[in-house]
């Protein structure tokens, strides 16, 4: 059912948890500039890591518009130089800045040698929101350790970009997000000692997502090694309607199939619905040839709750941008890579009575952790009545370089089929339709 809930972050979820091995804020915004209606996305992220220690910086601005990013920095740097506040949004690195509590926020990022201002002023529409906040509320795990997740999805936000000489008004929608937690990247199963909250985080999602779900054989359901745990799915929508959506999914090497992530979508007010029944199918992919993965740039969402349902297409309209950190320590995964997508977002949603098409914005970040392996997948479909009873396995295995289909059919006729082929990993394209 929809439910009206109360402001579930306190002053000291807002603030930092210093000193834990990361923290993070982060804002997503789409806006258009007053004076020539151009579309825009601006994304930045505040925050610091123990491991080393440093801060980290992040900041990229997409044209929409013209399809190209046209700023971008990421930067780490010595830890005393972000400063951070508890019990309240007040980070400071050089001139750039986030603060604020809820409802009320602003945000001043610059970079002279870039020729970039940005100042913004966010009022938040909704409440803030916990992400599997009806299960754990908030808490996540990533391998074998945990962090706590929460944003703020609908605010209203209006200010200033200055770019090259020119200065524009700018109105649009921003995105707030908090995570703090103890885990490496680089070294997933460095740490222990948080090892009995990861175990109940498992088991409550596990618990809620199980009754979630109704025991079904899929259609189709298919794996890739890139898709491992310490990676997500993720996007942020606004529609034209003022609703707002989050989806964030933790993978566990699936390619297609079941989610176990959340899908919310708020609706009227701060009514919201959280999707824990969620299937998602990647229409097409993009290739990194260089690390041999590949990464969703078209997707399909489909999610049941109750009578409810909504099926979701989100694409990107603009040139991404793939952020690429290589771990130098010669382990198992090789780099951290987060893909920016400005990108629109449509479909469906019905209530049991009434079908509300829906469409708007939406950004979309991939996050990936390839290993040494490259890339290897595995899909299994399933033939069942009234079309007959089989099986097959398509596998394609970039590390053994081979292909292999197998298909089983019981019925209407039994066969047997079975084909293996060499594959030749420098011809493959960089764009892929899945």
């Amino acid at each position: 059912m929809e439910r009206k809930q109360k402001n579930p972050w306190t002053p000291q979820d807002e603030g930092d948890h210093y000193p834990v091995m990361k923290e993070w804020w982060c804002i997503e915004t789409l806006f258009k500039t007053l004076d020539d209606n151009r579309k825009w996305n601006f994304k930045a992220s505040m925050a610091y890591e123990m491991e080393t220690p440093s801060c980290f910086i992040i900041y990229f601005l997409f044209d929409i518009t013209s399809n190209k990013c046209v700023v971008h920095n990421a930067l780490n740097d010595d830890i005393e130089k972000l400063s951070h506040q508890k019990n309240k949004v007040d980070l400071k690195y050089k001139k750039s800045t986030i603060s604020g509590l809820y409802p009320n926020y602003n945000i001043h990022f610059e970079n002279l040698k870039q020729d970039f201002i940005i100042d913004m002023e966010y009022n938040a529409k909704i409440l803030p929101h916990w992400s599997a906040q009806d299960s754990t509320n908030g808490y996540l795990p990533i391998g074998i350790d945990h962090y706590r997740y929460g944003w703020l999805l609908n605010c209203n936000l209006k200010g200033t970009l200055k770019l090259k000489n020119e200065s524009h008004k700018i109105e649009g929608k921003g995105y707030l997000e908090r995570a703090w937690g103890n885990w490496s990247y680089s070294n997933p199963f460095k740490r222990l000692s948080g090892i009995k909250k990861t175990v109940l985080t498992y088991g409550h999602l596990t618990s809620w997502w199980l009754s979630q779900h109704k025991p079904r054989i899929p259609n189709r359901i298919a794996f890739t090694t890139e898709n491992n745990p310490f990676g997500y799915d993720w996007f942020w929508g606004i529609f034209d309607n003022d609703w707002s959506v989050f989806y964030g999914n933790s993978l566990f090497w699936l390619s297609e199939g079941p989610a176990f992530g959340v899908l919310t979508l708020f609706t009227d007010g701060n009514n919201y619905l959280e999707f824990g029944d969620v299937n998602f199918h990647y229409n097409k992919t993009k290739y990194i040839k260089e690390h041999d993965m590949y990464y969703p740039s078209d997707m399909t969402i489909t999610a049941k709750l109750d009578d409810k349902e909504i099926r979701l297409r989100a694409w990107p309209v603009c040139d991404g941008y793939e952020f690429i950190t290589p771990f130098n320590d010669g382990g198992f995964y090789k780099v951290f890579i987060m893909c920016e997508m400005p990108g629109r977002i449509e479909g469906i949603y019905y209530d049991g009575e009434r079908s509300v098409k829906i469409k708007g914005d939406c950004k979309m970040v991939p996050q990936r952790q390839p290993s040494r392996l490259g890339h290897n997948s595995l899909a299994i479909k399933f033939t069942k009545p009234p079309k007959g009873v089989g099986i097959s396995f398509d596998l394609n295995s970039h590390y053994l370089k081979k292909k292999m289909f197998t298909e089983i059919q019981l019925a209407p006729r039994p066969k047997l089929t079975f084909d293996l082929k060499k594959v030749d990993v420098s011809k493959i394209n960089k764009k892929k339709i899945s």
